[in-house]
């Protein structure tokens, strides 16, 4: 009878021994590399990567010698994000096949992750894709550098219009027109709808390398009546970004054609996005009675007087209309402010979102972006907004998800204040701004980050994976979590 008791006893205790959360944190952060068709390694090791945790190095440098290809960028990509220069590794990228470099080329150089030593040194490559070539040339352009050149006048005659245009347009900047006119050509035997997408495509590209000489003749081009509106829309915003004199004529002619709501918010958008002061009077050509347009107008001509505190003004007046793109476009506008008024304009749209619910649905996706841009500059009034939202826990956890990505003392000061008044969730994103924003975690907080790592938190994986590997690291077994990893 004894024995039996003993048995229960024992059986009972050992459903409650404490779970082993480094344990826990390892088999979370092993999904990073095991095989999955679904996606989500890549998801999972980019939330890593925003980190931007030095002690991640080993773990990006293993990922370069993975098996899945996603990964190996991952890594490299990793690597280069962590370096002094923020520059991709040439001697790792040479270790790649073509097919991993040109993604790797490709990435880098979207996310400014390459200088311009190591651009030079990998166009001496022999077997250099010519999209690769292209790209990187006009990297060095962007960048304010001279490009070789070499090899663009053979990218001309490529098939793919996406090369061609975007070497003739190079060839252009440095005064050679023959290979545009070659360009052209090709394109003319193209039907319409193939013509259509190639030149929003190089629109695109010349405004992101700044590649000034090509507006002229793309604007050219897109008089044929076979070019859409969404074409003309997105060449007259490359003319405005970088031809102002041609793209205000453009605009203007635009907006005198194309009457309807949607065409005249879009490029009263394209107007208002300008940083460099437009000349008065534009607005007035979009107004038509209509709210949303006419607070853009109002901010067009804000800009247009030069006076920042106008166009913050002009720009709560645009959110206040609650529309999506025309609030996204205001917040992004807003980030060239001086800081007091880009916060001014953040915090504005997050009282709006606060206090209209039923008018603020709409701006409902710009509410991350807007309260992650503000955690960078005024903490103080994350933290006022979060006791505000006492009852509206959706807001709260935005709020503190914000802190979670601005990864600073101040923010994670804040989360420690307004900790254990949240949701569940809340706590748990909570504990995650702490331990982003902490160089060293308290016994208590660090039981409570592997408690969240373990998934108690209802965190989503993305972020579980963060907590993971914060645990590991403020537990001083950062190190023991890698080479578990790596041999399992």
């Amino acid at each position: 009878m004894l024995s039996g008791m003993f048995f229960c006893v024992s059986t009972a205790s050992a459903q409650y021994t404490r779970t082993d959360h480094f344990d826990a944190a390892v088999l979370t952060l092993h999904r990073c590399t095991a095989p999955s068709n679904t996606g989500e390694q890549h998801a999972l090791i980019v939330s890593l990567r925003a980190l931007n945790d030095q002690t991640l190095r080993p773990f990006f440098l293993s990922l370069t010698k993975s098996t899945n290809w996603s990964s190996r960028v991952d890594g490299m990509l990793g690597l280069a994000e962590l370096s002094t220069q923020r520059n991709i590794d040439i001697t790792l990228l040479n270790q790649l096949s073509i097919e991993d470099r040109s993604t790797v080329l490709r990435n880098a150089v979207g996310f400014r992750l390459i200088q311009p030593e190591t651009i030079r040194e990998i166009l001496k490559t022999k077997d250099l894709p010519l999209l690769d070539l292209v790209v990187l040339n006009a990297e060095l352009h962007r960048i304010g550098k001279k490009f070789p050149g070499t090899g663009l006048e053979n990218a001309v005659t490529d098939p793919s219009d996406e090369i061609s245009g975007l070497a003739a347009a190079l060839l252009l900047e440095i005064g050679n027109d023959s290979p545009w006119k070659i360009f052209a050509a090709q394109l003319a035997t193209r039907s319409p709808e193939i013509r259509n997408v190639a030149i929003q495509e190089l629109a695109r590209a010349v405004q992101l390398y700044c590649i000034r000489a090509s507006i002229a003749p793309i604007v050219e081009i897109v008089q044929d009546p076979s070019y859409t509106v969404p074409t003309r829309m997105i060449v007259t915003g490359a003319a405005l970004a970088l031809d102002p004199v041609i793209g205000r004529t453009e605009w203007r002619k635009f907006t005198a054609q194309e009457r309807g709501q949607s065409a005249v918010v879009r490029a009263g958008l394209q107007l208002m996005s300008q940083e460099k002061i437009a000349e008065a009077g534009l607005g007035s050509s979009l107004r038509n009675g209509e709210p949303l347009v006419e607070a853009i107008a109002d901010a067009i001509e804000a800009n247009a007087s030069g006076d920042p505190n106008a166009l913050a003004s002009a720009l709560e007046v645009v959110i206040d209309r609650a529309n999506r793109p025309s609030a996204e476009w205001a917040v992004r506008r807003a980030a060239s402010l001086p800081p007091p008024l880009a916060a001014q304009v953040w915090k504005h749209l997050l009282v709006l979102f606060l206090t209209a619910p039923p008018n603020s649905t709409a701006i409902s996706g710009v509410v991350l972006d807007c309260a992650s841009r503000l955690a960078l500059v005024d903490t103080d009034t994350i933290e006022n907004l979060i006791k505000v939202a006492a009852n509206e826990r959706q807001l709260q956890e935005i709020l503190i998800l914000a802190l979670c990505n601005a990864a600073s003392p101040e923010a994670a000061a804040v989360a420690e204040r307004v900790r254990g008044t949240l949701s569940r969730r809340g706590d748990a994103l909570a504990i995650l701004a702490i331990a982003r924003g902490k160089p060293t975690l308290a016994p208590d907080l660090l039981q409570e980050l592997g408690i969240v790592a373990a998934g108690g938190g209802d965190l989503d994986p993305t972020l579980l994976v963060q907590a993971a590997w914060l645990f590991a690291r403020h537990s001083g077994r950062a190190d023991q979590a890698l080479l578990k990893i790596e041999n399992k």
